[in-house]
């Protein structure tokens, strides 16, 4: 609010002498102020300053049934810190430790009657300036805030389609629908989330999850893409990936991309140490790593793959219990073995649009 608009604040003005009141109604509007409201009750004040939403209030110290002090002390609770509402305390006391209370209980400044017209005035202007130039402040801070948030939000939504995008960069050589991502990253939220994860975990490995296998990127086609079984060299060319996809997302800041290269680097490890790239066995392994290992089997089973046809999900199922604690963490199995497979993998074949959590 700008100077010129001062004198549209809402000003409320409480004192038991009903001539002080009048008094400083008629000197605030011969001064130009348009909303001035007063009471000489003090009991009712609370009230009055709830429904009037007051900008400024001049309050006599000494009241009978209940004092200034008192009164500061009743409305601190309904004033915003950030917004300052200023409090002109009035009083007939001079001494030290009466304008020390006051200050100190919340009010804002101080004037001892008799008081004069000009001053009362002079005292308002300012302290009004000072209420509205906070107000200004506050809401250009909030707008900022929402800006930067907005800001931040869009950044953060480019962030996550960039990391699906390169997901689906790396899963286009051999599946070129891009689902094999999209439902591993599904499954293994669900499993997670089955696990007794907290949510905030579960969305970032639902976004991290897709990127396993990202080191796909550096391996040749005549090998990723053969229908056939692998060579020893072709396999130790392929298992590679691992190692690849580990290098290419190590370093990273994000949370995201932190969790994706332990997924990438551990998710063909073995409960039993027989996996690779590090030969790590038990918990060494990475329990997201673990996690995705389950989801990547049961997914690559029921979905036909260049060396081979699709399993049924009962089959699949029957060869994830047969290789808990060889293949798979045995905790982690059992739970994934809960989850409604059938259910799932119906759901999960649905465009993403469509689904229904």
């Amino acid at each position: 609010m700008l100077l010129d608009n001062f004198f549209h604040a809402k000003i409320l003005i409480v004192d038991d002498d009903n001539s002080n009141v009048e008094v400083l109604k008629d000197t605030l509007c011969f001064n130009g102020y348009k909303h001035l409201k007063g009471v000489t009750d003090p009991r009712g004040f609370v009230s009055l300053f709830i429904e009037y939403a007051p900008d400024l209030v001049i309050m006599d110290l000494n009241m009978p049934h209940i004092n200034g002090f008192e009164l500061l002390n009743m409305i601190k609770p309904l004033m915003e810190d950030t917004d300052f509402l200023p409090v002109l305390m009035l009083t007939a006391e001079h001494s030290y430790e009466a304008r020390h209370q006051a200050l100190t209980n919340g009010a804002s400044d101080f004037l001892t009657k008799p008081f004069v017209a000009e001053e009362v005035c002079v005292r308002v202007t300012n302290m009004l300036r000072v209420r509205f130039r906070t107000l200004h402040l506050k809401d250009e801070v909030l707008k900022r805030t929402q800006e930067l948030e907005k800001n931040q939000l869009e950044l953060k939504e480019a962030q996550l389609e960039t990391i699906m995008r390169l997901a689906r960069a790396a899963e286009h050589r051999d599946d070129d629908t891009g689902r094999h991502t999209q439902r591993v990253g599904l499954f293994c939220s669900l499993l997670a989330q089955d696990m007794g994860w907290p949510d905030h975990q579960v969305q970032i490995l639902h976004y991290a999850a897709p990127l396993h296998d990202v080191g796909k990127i550096g391996i040749p086609d005549s090998i990723l893409l053969k229908p056939g079984k692998f060579t020893d060299v072709e396999r130790r060319i392929m298992q590679r990936h691992a190692s690849i996809g580990g290098d290419l997302l190590s370093g990273g800041h994000s949370e995201i991309i932190r969790m994706a290269e332990r997924i990438a680097l551990t998710h063909h490890e073995r409960w039993d140490g027989g996996g690779y790239p590090q030969g790590i066995k038990g918990s060494d392994i990475d329990i997201e790593g673990r996690i995705l290992a389950i989801v990547d089997v049961f997914d690559a089973l029921t979905h036909n793959r260049p060396y081979k046809a699709a399993w049924s999900v009962n089959e699949a199922l029957i060869e994830i219990s047969q290789q808990k604690g060889k293949h798979f963490d045995p905790d982690i199995a059992d739970c994934f073995l809960r989850l409604p497979h059938e259910e799932l993998a119906q759901w999960a074949e649905q465009p993403t649009k469509d689904r229904v959590f």
